[in-house]
């Protein structure tokens, strides 16, 4: 069940006008983060938000796949997962008078779904601190781990991270049927410090558009207390990816 972490990330300000702007892209299924997602460095894919103060608990709206005729707000479309006042959120898409977002807590474990809109109000953020902003263990759900370190070089940053799919599945585990697959690279953070881009090659790390369709492409950005990775599922074995949500440790 998701709840309420008692982090407030610093250097961010919340907007007077909750939903004048941006216009999010309309998503039929809300799928888990990254699923519609483009590129992650376009600065209107996705939004950060903050369960306001209208209601002491917020609970996700059921899907279309779970429940017919969801999102709407009726009892049937109620889920059991809440957030309460304070929650950050990462806004990827809407439907009507309900957003998709995506929550994850302190250990990394992820839940995503449709929320009111009324019930979020849009956070504006300041640029990112470096390197600190970025630095640290990230997790996300129970197979995802990134570690950020300070690079070599002025305003560019060290990649290490290990992801598995199968993990979690103890009969995969005693067949030896999990796949894996690892980050390693480094890159310059780019825009107001908040969003880098790298890519894997057969030689090792190169820069994300020196990459080509066939090795690891990774984008990857800092959202209040989040990191969003996206990569194009080639920096592992079959279904492994790096896609997700991150929480620092």
């Amino acid at each position: 069940m998701a709840r309420r972490d008692k982090v407030k990330p610093a250097l961010i300000v919340l907007l007077g006008v909750a939903w004048a702007s941006p216009s999010f892209a309309e998503s039929a299924g809300c799928f888990h983060f990254g699923y519609e997602l483009g590129d992650l460095d376009s600065n209107d894919s996705v939004s950060l938000g903050r369960i306001n103060n209208l209601s002491p608990r917020v609970n996700f709206v059921k899907r279309e796949i779970f429940q017919k005729g969801c999102p709407n707000s009726s009892a049937a479309c109620k889920d059991k997962a809440y957030l309460v006042p304070s929650d950050d959120v990462v806004i990827s898409g809407s439907s009507g008078d309900f957003v998709c977002a995506s929550y994850a807590n302190r250990t990394g474990a992820v839940t995503d779904g449709w929320l009111p809109r009324a019930a979020i109000s849009l956070v504006r953020e300041e640029p990112i601190l470096l390197p600190g902003g970025w630095t640290g263990e990230w997790k996300s759900g129970p197979e995802q781990s990134i570690v950020i370190e300070a690079g070599g070089d002025q305003g560019k940053l060290k990649i290490k991270g290990d992801a598995t799919w199968g993990a979690s599945d103890p009969g995969r585990v005693a067949r030896g049927a999990v796949n894996s697959g690892e980050l390693d690279g480094e890159a310059p953070v780019t825009g107001t410090g908040d969003s880098l881009s790298f890519g894997m090659g057969e030689n090792g790390p190169l820069p994300y558009d020196e990459a080509d369709e066939y090795d690891c492409r990774v984008q990857m950005r800092r959202l209040g207390p989040y990191l969003l990775v996206k990569d194009n599922n080639r920096c592992g074995g079959h279904n492994v990816t790096f896609t997700g949500i991150y929480r620092r440790q």
